[in-house]
């Protein structure tokens, strides 16, 4: 019976895959992944001794996820620490490992030991995911009859005088390439980046092969206030915060957190000609994106693209809020995901895509190296990113979810440039460092957002994957699933 079970749980799980996806995203995950990854489920049934939390405990274990991220963290030290959630509509899982924390600057302006430990409750900079509340209200406007996907962005922002035609659709879904006359950032005041923001233009030269964009988003945040009659952050704090109980969810981080908050401070850059930035004014409260800095975001204005904090607990609420309807109606969640940029074409003889993106968001791309979205998930799933280490991953189809939030941006590399990638030296438990020209040592962490994927997100899906169908045979065997979480300190 049990065998049988499998074989049924395998198809459903392969046609969900398909389902929404267009030709190109289908089949990524084939069905004997499906079968290899949930036959240990089988296995354990077997065993009829063994009680639900022994056999998630049992899952764990062999997944192999604990000796990946203590290598991640602990030898290759590609980031300070993180904090994961991850499971299913009934079971909540969250690792933390680390330290959010490592150094700091004395009153000389000299790197000093300020260790902390990561904690469950640890505030995150958000950073790009912060788009997925843009996209949210977005949809809620949408939802409400408020506002059409085809109105124009002049209807309700005419400050954006060179968007003559440009749609609310063409920026949710990254539809056109965008430019300013200057640079948002590195202004002396919000009001000088505003004006600067307000000369953006369709750039008619830009072939659009790379859309993914801050720009549509910082665009719509001035949509949903002219729109709602309301400040953006009051419009999500009514709509989705307050809502689903995400107390710990910040544009400006009461001075009581703000020791909770993780560091993305006192990560460099170091650029061909041998020059070197440091970051130092992403302090504690202060977030790490430049634009959001620019746009107010330390006196509490957010932007539409970054510029939010929050823990994995209140973004768990999050996901289970998407996945359970409370935000937007189903309709309009399965239009997140689907793909509105992505296709395949050939250059230089080579096989290549645009990037795959849905609303505001990123949907499965062909090439999983290249995927935020992993490709055992439904084709109504859809992933968000953060420069500092952030990602989370929704499955309103299979009822599944994924949240980490790390510090990648504090006291490492974010950036080598090439011509000084021959300064990197590796040492036998795989960690990287380079010399800079001032005789600091700096880990490079460059590789976080690819190699973050097989230690840490591929994992924690399979297992909330294989989560879920425990509980599902579990509950046919007529015992009832309790609500459950459990937390891991590694």
């Amino acid at each position: 019976m049990l065998e049988k079970y499998l074989e049924d749980y395998v198809n459903d799980l392969y046609t969900k895959q398909n389902n929404g996806a267009v030709l190109e995203q289908q089949n990524l995950y084939s069905k004997k992944d499906y079968y290899e990854l949930l036959k240990p489920v089988i296995d354990l049934f077997k065993n009829d001794s063994l009680s639900l939390q022994e056999m998630r405990e049992a899952l764990f274990k062999n997944s192999g996820i604990e000796e990946k991220v203590n290598d991640f963290i602990y030898k290759r030290e590609m980031v300070p620490g993180m904090v994961f959630s991850y499971g299913t509509g009934n079971y909540k899982e969250t690792v933390v490992i680390g330290n959010r924390q490592e150094v700091t600057l004395d009153e000389k302006g000299n790197l000093v030991p300020a260790v902390e430990k990561m904690t469950e409750d640890t505030i995150f900079d958000l950073a790009s995911v912060t788009k997925l509340f843009t996209s949210l209200s977005v949809l809620k406007l949408v939802e409400n009859g408020t506002i059409s996907l085809d109105d124009e962005i002049k209807k309700y922002a005419p400050e954006f005088k060179n968007l003559n035609g440009v749609t609310i659709f063409d920026l949710m879904s990254f539809g056109v390439p965008l430019k300013t006359e200057g640079r948002v950032d590195g202004k002396d005041s919000k009001e000088e980046s505003e004006q600067v923001l307000f000369t953006l233009y369709v750039d008619k030269e830009d072939a659009n092969e790379r859309p993914y964009t801050d720009m549509g988003a910082m665009v719509l945040k001035y949509v949903v206030e002219h729109a709602s009659g309301m400040n953006y952050y009051q419009f999500i704090d009514e709509n989705i915060l307050s809502k689903l109980n995400m107390s710990d969810t910040h544009v400006l981080v009461p001075k009581m957190k703000l020791d909770r908050v993780a560091s993305t401070n006192l990560d460099s850059k170091i650029y061909k000609d041998g020059n070197v930035i440091t970051t130092t004014n992403a302090i504690k409260g202060v977030v790490y994106d430049p634009k959001a800095q620019s746009m107010g975001q330390p006196e509490g204005i957010l932007s539409g693209h970054a510029g939010m904090f929050s823990t994995a607990n209140d973004m768990t609420n999050l996901a289970k809020g998407i996945m359970g309807g409370q935000v937007i109606d189903e309709e309009y969640v399965e239009m997140m995901a689907k793909n509105r940029t992505g296709r395949k074409y050939i250059q230089d003889d080579k096989e290549k895509y645009v990037q795959y993106l849905g609303f505001l968001c990123y949907s499965k791309n062909p090439i999983l190296g290249s995927s935020e979205l992993y490709h055992a998930m439904s084709g109504k799933a859809f992933a968000s990113a953060g420069w500092t280490g952030t990602q989370l991953t929704v499955d309103p189809i299979n009822e599944l979810y994924f949240f980490m939030a790390g510090n990648r941006s504090h006291n490492r590399m974010t950036f080598i440039d090439p011509a000084q990638s021959d300064k990197v030296v590796e040492d036998e438990k795989g960690k990287k460092t380079i010399v800079l020209p001032n005789g600091d040592v700096k880990i490079d962490a460059t590789r976080f957002a690819w190699d973050r994927d097989e230690v840490v997100v591929h994992p924690a899906l399979k297992l909330s994957i294989q989560y879920k169908m425990l509980e599902d045979i579990y509950a046919l065997m007529n015992e009832k699933v309790e609500k459950e979480e459990n937390v891991k300190y590694i």
